[in-house]
């Protein structure tokens, strides 16, 4: 009796080290605790040996195993280590990548943390031309074409700068972006010099009301 109570004894001494022994179990969804800025995910390119990560609707997969993505780039026109919500479900082919389905075989390592909130007083605003401005030659930072103003052209306010737009699709399409299409040199250019036309006719203006005064 004595020898079977030991045994019994030592088998739950056994049981209880190798239990300790084993490592914690990876929980299912522990990947919706990390998250990662729009930032961070940038880093996770494929290139120098770092993971191939890409979003899609608010969640980070790793694509480092799909030989599609080797070197971190896709059919030379997806990048990795960006948000792909858009392309996935616009540009790639519905019979192959069926909106994001296919992503669903590939492992989840995180969560997109949403965009910071823009300072209202930054957010591009959408107007129309001034009378004065109609008739004048401008360039569209968007189509990337002169062209003249019209009562009808969109001008969109951003940054206390003034931008005009050659057609209605412009608008959307330079909010998604704006500092892209503001830093175009053309545009810079352009803004250059309305910049130095306004410093002449406020100097012009000063010189009247100088003579005046005499």
């Amino acid at each position: 009796m004595k020898k079977i109570l030991a045994m019994a004894v030592l088998a739950l001494l056994a049981g209880g080290v190798s239990a300790a022994d084993k490592p914690a179990e990876t929980k299912a969804e522990d990947w919706k605790e990390k998250v990662f800025t729009a930032e961070e995910l940038k880093k996770f390119d494929g290139k120098k040996g770092q993971p191939v990560y890409v979003a899609v609707d608010g969640v980070v997969y790793d694509l480092s195993g799909v030989k599609y993505w080797k070197g971190g780039s896709h059919m030379n026109m997806h990048e990795a280590g960006e948000d792909l919500s858009d392309d996935i479900k616009n540009r790639a082919p519905e019979a192959i990548h069926k909106k994001g389905e296919i992503l669903k075989r590939y492992p989840k390592v995180g969560v997109l943390a949403p965009p910071e909130a823009k300072d209202e007083a930054e957010k591009p605003v959408v107007t129309v031309p001034d009378e004065s401005e109609l008739g004048l030659e401008k360039f569209c930072p968007v189509m990337e074409h002169s062209f003249v103003v019209e009562a009808k052209t969109p001008v969109v306010l951003y940054k206390g700068g003034r931008y005009f737009m050659c057609c209605p699709a412009g608008p959307p399409l330079f909010a998604k972006d704006p500092e892209k299409y503001i830093n175009n040199p053309k545009v810079r250019a352009e803004k250059k010099k309305e910049a130095l036309e306004r410093e002449r006719l406020e100097r012009a203006e000063k010189r009247k009301k100088k003579k005046s005064k005499k």
